[in-house]
């Protein structure tokens, strides 16, 4: 952890948590003193790191997609701690492939994981939340819903869609003294990266606009990570709404 912040007593449920910024997020969180339920589709890579992590961490396998799995694991994983008091919605996925030869159902596939998927998590977190103390919701979105690139436009809409989105939620928690922030993370070294974790949707447009610049290369999600924390940590009654992090050489998008 990079970062010196005190989050002791504090339960976080964490979505995508098996790797990325997910699981280096459960990694900050429990090296600030919180405890972490964490939620993803792969129970090898979550047993793995609940073993890393120790007595402060526990995990529950589930697809968000899933909405009334999802709905049982977060209760299961409230009731491991008594409660939650916040959530990191990082759960997600990109694609590329342009928007006249792709599938539609690939594209409401991606919709559910990334627009869906993050805000039901949401809505069945929060029902765990206490009434008063520091609550925050945390949805990590892409630095693409800010500016789409040729053969990214149905992974650009599902994330502008979270950004939208969250706008609205903001609003609907902020009476409540619920704390909400956007994290907008630009390229960072997860498997959103790789030809692995990226789904191919037909062909993908040309883009001749450079990505990075000339020697820079992909942040580590553990910055990503250590900004969560951060946030997490902030005095009650102060809250940080939304942040965008790029690596210093990225150009686009």
């Amino acid at each position: 952890m990079g970062v010196s912040v005190d989050l002791t007593g504090r339960r976080v449920l964490v979505t995508g948590a098996s790797s990325g910024i997910g699981a280096e997020t459960c990694r900050s969180l429990v090296g600030g003193g919180a405890s972490v339920a964490m939620l993803a589709r792969r129970k090898d890579r979550l047993d793995e790191l609940r073993e890393e992590l120790g007595e402060r961490a526990v995990s529950v396998a589930c697809d968000v997609t899933d909405t009334e799995a999802l709905e049982t694991a977060i209760g299961e994983a409230a009731r491991a701690f008594e409660g939650l008091d916040a959530v990191v919605a990082a759960a997600g996925r990109a694609m590329a492939g342009g928007i006249v030869s792709g599938s539609p159902h690939a594209w409401r596939e991606l919709f559910d994981l990334n627009l869906v998927g993050p805000l039901a998590t949401v809505r069945y977190a929060v029902a765990h939340f206490p009434e008063k103390g520091c609550r925050d919701v945390v949805l990590v979105g892409s630095a693409a819903a800010i500016t789409p690139m040729p053969g990214t436009g149905i992974y650009s809409a599902s994330k502008a869609g979270l950004r939208a989105a969250f706008e609205s939620l903001r609003l609907e928690l902020a009476p409540d003294g619920i704390r909400a922030t956007h994290v907008v993370p630009g390229m960072f070294e997860t498997e959103g990266l790789t030809i692995e974790g990226i789904v191919i949707d037909g062909p993908v447009p040309q883009n001749d606009f450079p990505m990075l610049a000339p020697g820079a290369g992909p942040g580590a999600p553990e910055t990503v990570a250590d900004t969560i924390a951060f946030i997490l940590g902030l005095p009650e009654g102060s809250a940080i709404n939304e942040v965008v992090i790029r690596p210093t050489g990225q150009l686009n998008p």
